[in-house]
């Protein structure tokens, strides 16, 4: 349900009902002086009970946007004073309210508590590492983010709460430098979210992959894509423009980028950052006075964190000495000491070391990235007797092996040669050491790995 459709809801329940939503709901559209006042009287309308819980964390939320000197103290006395779902509720609101003034480690160790409050209701368990996905990226921590965003899966599992998470997944690999991956998500998020704003949102990080990747006019594409899905691509105000503004910018298309500039909203933060950014870059652009920036955005710039900035506004960033999170370099390491495991951006990825596509892979990483299709054939051990039996064990290993590491093109298949994906940094393969040549794939028999294991043995023999 839209906010305006509960609005107008709202509107027809008697006065003196339904006080904290109608509270929550003013808070949602920043009417901080409405909310309070109505958390004010909901106080005195309910003096115990889960209404009393739900309208104190509303007054503690008007209070801290109206930065209220004592806002902190009326989330505590709330979470002393209820019960354990309602008090994991507030923690999450005052979470929140903490990450909006920047007191990130705070918001950090009341999201954790709140998982013990929670920790029996999925859909806000999945919301809370979410949350803790976000504050780890935002305090450049990408390990902590790939912990956060694994439990939420490990919530998620798959249908509708799986969904949620897209948009994090997709920030997460854009900031891990993983562009393609960030592309994929983004494709398959048109599949699977049927939310507008959600799908835009997810939709403007694949265009930022795709830019990154030196694919222009598809960024610009898709950032249109995103803001239709607002209704605003020829006409209309929204936030999402700020996008669309630097994705024309970034394809060198000044005047488009002026006239989508012209209808962006700004109202919040991260919104009027971007829309200083475009506007900056608009003049130099443009080759006019240097846009100078606020005391507000002044300090904004001196904490950037989106790397992609870097290669979206360098010579702008370079103008104004700001200096951004640095993208840390995308890495794959395969150990083959033992059962076939694999790491990407130092995160294990769950492959199964007896499956054909494991063998596959430490194939490829032996061989220096690709073999023939023909070698591969003779090398593995693929189920099947007859010569199109393993020809289709083969191509469904490939299939398995894409999609272990995350993007169609990590693996491609051409004149009969198959490659591992130049995208990330390949990391020599881990062997085993010296006397331990039975370890090498441990719990394989592939022919090649045989063979490998033999020519180990007999190297050491003397004479």
């Amino acid at each position: 349900m839209q906010h305006r459709q509960l609005d107008d809801l709202l509107e027809t329940r008697p006065a003196e009902q339904l006080l904290p939503f109608r509270a929550h709901l003013h808070l949602i559209h920043r009417r901080s002086e409405v909310a309070l006042n109505l958390a004010r009287f909901s106080v005195l309308q309910a003096p115990d009970g889960p209404t009393r819980s739900l309208t104190l964390t509303q007054l503690a939320g008007a209070a801290a946007m109206l930065d209220h000197p004592h806002w902190k103290e009326l989330y505590r006395f709330q979470i002393t004073e209820s019960l354990p779902f309602y008090r994991g509720m507030a923690r999450v609101q005052f979470a929140f309210d903490l990450q909006h003034h920047h007191d990130l480690g705070e918001a950090t160790t009341e999201l954790t508590r709140a998982l013990g409050d929670l920790r029996h209701d999925p859909t806000s368990s999945t919301y809370i590492y979410r949350s803790l996905v976000s504050i780890a990226l935002d305090t450049n921590q990408p390990g902590a983010a790939l912990s956060a965003l694994r439990r939420a899966e490990s919530v998620a599992r798959e249908g509708l709460l799986a969904t949620e998470l897209f948009l994090s997944a997709s920030t997460l690999t854009m900031s891990l430098a993983q562009y393609p991956i960030t592309l994929k998500t983004a494709m398959s998020a048109r599949e699977h979210i049927s939310a507008p704003d959600r799908l835009a949102s997810t939709l403007v990080m694949g265009a930022k992959a795709l830019a990154l990747m030196g694919q222009t006019f598809e960024a610009v594409l898709m950032t249109q894509e995103a803001a239709a899905l607002h209704r605003v691509l020829d006409s209309g105000r929204h936030a999402i423009l700020n996008h669309l503004a630097l994705a024309y910018l970034h394809a060198g298309d000044l005047p488009r980028a002026q006239e989508a500039l012209s209808r962006a909203d700004s109202y919040s933060q991260h919104a009027g950052t971007l829309s200083w950014l475009a506007r900056a870059e608009c003049a130099r652009q443009a080759g006019g006075e240097p846009l100078p920036p606020g005391d507000g955005i002044r300090a904004q710039l001196a904490t950037l964190r989106w790397s992609w900035v870097r290669a979206y506004l360098p010579a702008l960033l370079e103008h104004y000495g700001v200096v951004t999170f640095a993208p840390p370099e995308w890495t794959v390491r395969v150990s083959l000491a033992g059962p076939v495991r694999v790491w990407m951006s130092g995160d294990e990825l769950p492959l199964r070391s007896t499956r054909p596509e494991a063998g596959l892979l430490a194939l490829l990483v032996t061989a220096g990235g690709q073999v023939s299709r023909e070698r591969a054939l003779d090398a593995l051990d693929l189920p099947g007797k007859t010569p199109t039996a393993r020809r289709k064990a083969l191509s469904a290993a490939v299939a398995a092996l894409r999609e272990l590491l995350g993007w169609p093109g990590a693996l491609t298949v051409d004149g009969g040669v198959l490659r591992l994906s130049d995208a990330p940094r390949w990391e020599e393969p881990t062997l085993p050491g010296r006397g331990r040549e039975d370890f090498f794939c441990e719990g394989r028999f592939d022919p090649w790995v045989l063979e490998w294991r033999e020519e180990r043995v007999l190297a050491e023999v003397p004479g």
